[in-house]
């Protein structure tokens, strides 16, 4: 008879176990909300880019290269005029967004700047990053990495950096 019981204890423990779950899921899981649409881009970030590092051990302030303000203007057909603004720089940026359904947006900008007397090209690509469903408001954010290179000597290793701009 003690058996038994071991028995039907084990098969409540079991079922148990595989309820648990079932009932989180019933709950409903956060989901994300791709609800990017033409002239979502548009208005001022607050743009921050960092060095891409595999070392744990560095910081963020040991990788935190820059914070700027970007201000973009998107048009009717996908095409992007603005600004990066900061740290005593100002140049232009100019490209295009890319909308997919059910996959969200992307934007490519390219700009040209001098730093200190030298001209260095900047070209951009970011995903605007969906929304989850719970939670507060969450303001627009685009992840991505910029590349700047040295027109001058073509031949010189670019700089790679990853970048997170926040809408204001």
């Amino acid at each position: 008879m003690l058996r038994f019981w071991k028995f039907v204890a084990a098969w409540a423990a079991l079922v148990g176990a595989l309820a648990v779950p079932v009932a989180v899921v019933a709950q409903g899981l956060p989901t994300l909300s791709v609800m990017a649409q033409p002239g979502s881009f548009t208005g001022k970030w607050v743009y921050r880019s960092f060095s891409v590092s595999a070392n744990p051990k560095d910081t963020l302030a040991k990788i935190a290269l820059g914070l700027n303000e970007l201000t973009l203007t998107e048009t009717g057909k996908g095409q992007i005029a603005g600004q990066r603004t900061g740290q005593g720089v100002t140049y232009d940026l100019a490209g295009n967004a890319f909308y997919a359904p059910k996959q969200g947006a992307t934007i490519r900008l390219h700009g040209t700047a001098t730093i200190s007397g030298k001209t260095y090209n900047y070209d951009y690509f970011g995903y605007l990053i969906p929304t989850w469903s719970v939670g507060g408001a969450q303001p627009d954010t685009i992840m991505g990495t910029v590349l700047r290179s040295d027109p001058a000597n073509p031949a010189n290793a670019p700089l790679i950096a990853s970048f997170a701009a926040t809408r204001e």
